[in-house]
């Protein structure tokens, strides 16, 4: 068994916390180890680094500081709170190739400040979307190719989302979520569905409550489904909140769609198409594919849009877990990883556009000129300019960023001096410079109109 007390596996969530807290009460002595490993140590409870430091034999601790995502239930880092007598650093990993290691990195290193020496394998990865064949139709997966693509996603109602989105598009999709079907209250859903309906309708329709707690709520005095939101909201029950709000995005669909994930759920990621989970769940897992949705942390821009903005991100504001839960997600992925506009935005913050140099006669494809290929920029590229820079396409879960040619003057806005390396100074000072139209959240533009 763990001993971290909050890992999600089967084991440690056969063991209530009361128990562990009889436990610890009893003040039990193991003197038949020689060695105790403490696994996931920056997730441990306070009563669990109690039983293991109060032993008298020798204590090895080892976990990653930046994968602490259990805060919220009170989870305490013991690589920092306990004394050491040595420390060995762990830097490199073998699940995935450098490209994997160099996004997770750069995610510590903007978000968190943290220079993370974390060094890949000598795997091929991808991150920009190159393999589709990995999300191509579901008709062309094999069973070899089964349970490697997961879907990783921060809240549950993404996860319900996604599933909804794949069996949409393929009503015989097989798909598993990470931690059982059984466990993901989809029962429930259906019984907060029955409580929205009004009275005359769950008789007439003998439209049953299951569970006693929903149940309850029928009771006049209790408020109904009103007053079951109320009592989610005052108690912070964030599970029970985000079933509400599932119920309230599909609505007259809930029925329907409860009864499609049941039965197009598996029991095992091998016999699935896909996996669907959240982080939290997902952690300690591993996957070929790995599919970050984007409902995380936001970044709303790339670095020179900000800078043009003069708009902070606010990146020190947010709370430590919510940088980790990506930094999770993201070092799940083995081989291909697929990126969202956030994580975008964040490695421009480190510098990184995705910019290659080639022969301009080259990249304009035998062309004598060609537009730059940043959105409403009027400057041209020719064959007189013997390097240009072109960007990569982006591939995300929404869209293509596309690639291609940039003049001289979108490539300084985005990495400065190195544009001079391509023409004077002077001729780039000359051209147009093209302030980008910028597609911000609706909350950001709002937050920018007041200023």
């Amino acid at each position: 068994m763990c001993l971290s007390g909050v890992c999600p596996c089967v084991a440690c969530a056969a063991v209530p916390a009361g128990y562990l807290k009889l436990w610890q009460l009893q003040k039990p002595v193991l003197d038949e180890f020689d060695i105790i490993f403490i696994d996931e140590a920056q997730d441990c409870t306070p009563v669990i680094m109690d039983i293991m430091l109060s032993q008298r034999c020798g204590k090895i601790l080892v976990g990653d500081p930046h994968q602490q995502i259990y805060t919220f239930r009170g989870a305490v880092n013991a690589l920092y709170a306990v004394p050491h007598t040595h420390l060995y650093y762990l830097t490199q990993s073998f699940r995935f190739g450098s490209e994997i290691a160099y996004i997770a990195a750069t995610i510590l290193d903007v978000c968190k400040k943290v220079k993370k020496i974390l060094v890949g394998g000598y795997q091929d990865g991808s991150v920009r979307g190159e393999d589709m064949e990995t999300l191509q139709s579901l008709r062309l997966a094999t069973s070899q190719d089964r349970g490697r693509v997961a879907i990783l996603c921060r809240s549950n109602v993404t996860v319900f989302s996604e599933a909804v989105r794949l069996t949409d598009a393929n009503h015989n999709c097989r798909i598993h979520i990470v931690g059982g079907v059984e466990n993901f209250g989809l029962s429930k859903i259906l019984d907060i569905w029955i409580l929205m309906q009004p009275q005359d309708k769950r008789s007439r329709e003998n439209l049953w409550i299951k569970d006693p707690f929903i149940r309850n709520f029928c009771r006049q005095k209790l408020g109904g489904y009103v007053g079951l939101k109320l009592y989610a909201t005052k108690t912070e029950d964030r599970e029970l909140e985000a079933k509400l709000s599932v119920v309230e995005k599909f609505n007259a669909r809930i029925p329907e769609l409860v009864q499609r994930i049941s039965s197009c759920a598996q029991s095992t990621a091998s016999s699935a198409d896909y996996v669907l989970g959240t982080v939290h769940k997902s952690k300690g897992l591993e996957f070929d594919t790995v599919v970050v949705t984007d409902d995380f942390v936001k970044v709303p821009c790339s670095r020179h849009n900000l800078r043009r903005l003069n708009v902070n991100p606010g990146i020190r504001n947010v709370p430590a877990d919510e940088w980790n839960l990506l930094y999770v997600a993201v070092t799940r992925a083995k081989r291909v990883l697929y990126i969202t506009r956030t994580i975008s935005n964040v490695l421009t913050l480190a510098g990184e556009y995705f910019l290659r140099s080639g022969l301009s006669s080259v990249l304009l494809n035998k062309e004598e000129s060609g537009r730059c290929s940043t959105r409403e920029c009027p400057n041209h590229i020719t064959r007189e300019v013997p390097l240009s820079m072109h960007k990569l396409p982006i591939r995300y879960m929404d869209g293509v960023e596309e690639g291609g040619v940039l003049c001289a003057s979108c490539v300084e806005q985005r990495v400065g001096p190195v544009a001079f390396l391509l023409s004077p100074a002077e001729k780039i000072r000359a051209m147009h410079y093209t302030e980008e139209p910028l597609e911000l959240p609706v909350n950001i533009s709002m937050l920018l109109a007041l200023l």
